[in-house]
């Protein structure tokens, strides 16, 4: 298991809240394999796990949600993808 750095983590959200699309770019794809994983798992259809997976990221980009986000990102991102996939399967 990856050791998580906090610290990186603040300075990329610092980054993302300032609209860096390095630092998006970074953040998508260090996150969106693990996310797409578990998207599948809820779902069981991986173009729709996909939809889901870039929605987030869309949301989070376009309403600059970065400031709601604390260390680890990681908890942040699975909940938030739980109940976008829980939404839409109820």
């Amino acid at each position: 298991m990856k050791t998580i750095d906090f610290e990186d983590e603040i300075n990329l959200l610092e980054k993302l809240k300032h609209k860096d699309v390095q630092a998006f770019a970074r953040f998508y794809n260090e996150y969106s394999k693990d996310l797409l994983i578990l998207a599948f798992t809820i779902l069981g259809d991986a173009p729709a796990s996909a939809k889901k997976v870039d929605e987030l990221f869309t949301h989070l980009w376009e309403e600059n949600k970065f400031d709601t986000i604390q260390p680890p990102i990681h908890n942040y991102l699975y909940t938030a993808l739980r109940k976008i996939c829980n939404q839409k399967a109820a």
